[in-house]
This record gives structure tokens, sequence and C-alpha cells, in this order.
């Protein structure tokens, strides 16, 4: 009995615990400072520059590979499909 009074007071404590936390967060939120737009666009820019960006090779073999994946499959599933399908026919025939 006194094990289950441990844990209930750990729960409660680990609960109280989480609130305050959660308050501090929403604290530290409400003290930052709101940026302006024109400074939040320039941070924007500055951070384009830093993205590593494929070159236009890189992008048409990549949409090349995606386009064959997406048929591939769709070949795959209507297979699979038309298997079932004559499976479902025959099984209806025999009765």
């Amino acid at each position: 009995m006194a094990n289950e009074l441990d844990k209930s007071a750990q729960k409660a404590a680990d609960k109280e615990k989480k609130a305050k936390q959660a308050a501090a967060m929403k604290a530290a939120a409400a003290k930052k400072p709101k940026k302006s737009p024109i400074k939040y666009f320039k941070e924007v820019r500055s951070e384009f520059k830093k993205v590593s960006w494929p070159s236009k090779k890189q992008v048409f073999n990549n949409t090349v590979v995606v386009l064959a994946t997406i048929v591939t499959s769709g070949i795959a599933i209507w297979a699979i499909d038309s298997l079932f399908m004559f499976v479902w026919k025959t099984m209806l025939s025999m009765q």
C-alpha cells in the first residue's frame, strides 16, 4: 500500500513538474521580441543562400526516377488487382 502511495505521489510530482515546464515555455515565448517583416524576409533570403540547390541535370534525373517508380508501382498494383479479381471470379463461379 505504501508503494501505491509513493507511485501516486510521484505521478502528482511529475504532473506538477510538467505544468511548471509548460508555463516556463509560454513565458519564454511571450518574452521573444517580434521581428519586423523586412527583417524576416532578409533572414529568409540569407537562409536561401545557404541552401545547396540541385542542378538541372539532377532535377531531371530525379524526376525520371520518380515517374518510373510511379509507373512501375501502378503496373504492379494493376497486376495484383487483376490476379485477385480472377481468383474472386473463379471462386464465385464454383458455387
